[in-house]
């Protein structure tokens, strides 16, 4: 049992069983190699694929393909043709493809998350940059191009309790959704799905009217980190209103505390770290559609690899 402080001053447990943890920690390797739920399918779902297809049938499946998108998290293309064309020499998978067919089918792979099976949930909401191909930066740099290189921010909603990802949004710096919006989104998705939101946790860009109404329309309870300068009249927000006058009566750390605050870490802080030491925080693609879709799988290989160490 591991003992700490969180960030606002309230003490925190970790009560995680580390043989189990570390055995979990063993199987993400494991997936990597892992090929028998390929192969066992592989024909069958090679003719759901090619039913009624028009043209070209599809000479590998989709299984393979999410694999091969794992591993171009760690790989470039053509590592990952030498490495399927050894598993194929060993006799472990069927067929291998070339590179220029994982990189089209990789590209053009939609990933999906699966929400989880419980009806309640809590939800923490936070946003992250990932950086864009590194190319180019000496020439700007010698010839006094100074302007900033955008980034593609990604913005999960997770379950701080259990870890589980519920939401991804990924867009380049000054486009699409701002994490409050998002927010919205990704909680109205889930009650479209049937799921109760017990607690929402959010930072201070989070401080928005709108998202306070939707929490209150829900009865959804929230901790959000309120601002110093905040006012306590309700401006169209009396959930506003009455959340900035509980902080201000109590102080923040005591408001930290008695709204568990620093959960919030355990959903997306913790996620966003684990992510980024396994697979960096640059993206290899070059065209900004396909960077916005490697950023995505990104996020969404660390839940596979993470639901099958788990499973």
């Amino acid at each position: 049992m591991t003992k700490w402080i969180s960030s606002s001053g309230k003490p925190l447990i970790d009560n995680r069983n580390w043989k189990i943890y570390n055995e979990e920690l063993v199987r993400h390797g494991e997936f990597l190699l892992d090929y028998e739920w390929i192969t066992k399918n592989w024909k069958i779902e090679l003719e759901k694929m090619n039913k009624e297809k028009v043209g070209r049938k599809f000479q590998f499946p989709e299984s393979l393909i999410k694999l091969q998108a794992v591993w171009h998290q760690l790989i470039d293309y053509r590592e990952i043709e030498g490495i399927t064309r050894v598993v194929v020499a060993t006799a472990q998978l069927p067929g291998f493809n070339d590179y220029s067919t994982i990189n089209r089918r990789v590209n053009k792979l939609e990933v999906d998350f699966q929400l989880p099976k419980q009806k309640f949930v809590s939800i923490a909401t936070d946003g992250t940059g990932m950086l864009l191909n590194n190319s180019g930066e000496y020439l700007r740099d010698k010839h006094g191009n100074k302007s900033r290189k955008k980034w593609i921010r990604v913005t999960i909603s997770a379950n701080p309790l259990t870890k589980e990802l519920l939401a991804c949004d990924v867009s380049l710096e000054g486009n699409g959704l701002s994490e409050p919006q998002s927010a919205k989104q990704h909680i109205q998705n889930l009650i479209k799905h049937g799921k109760i939101i017990n607690k929402f946790w959010g930072d201070g860009a989070f401080y928005v009217k709108e998202l306070f109404n939707l929490l209150e329309l829900h009865k959804i309870e929230s901790a959000i980190k309120i601002h110093k300068n905040a006012r306590s009249e309700s401006r169209g927000s009396m959930r506003k209103a009455r959340e900035v006058r509980e902080y201000k009566s109590k102080g923040y750390e005591k408001w930290a505390r008695d709204k568990d605050y620093g959960t919030r870490w355990l959903g997306t802080e913790v996620k966003f770290s684990a992510i980024k030491r396994k697979f960096g925080e640059k993206i290899r693609s070059r065209k900004i559609k396909n960077a916005l879709k490697e950023a995505k799988r990104r996020i969404w290989a660390y839940e596979e690899i993470r639901r099958y160490a788990k499973a």
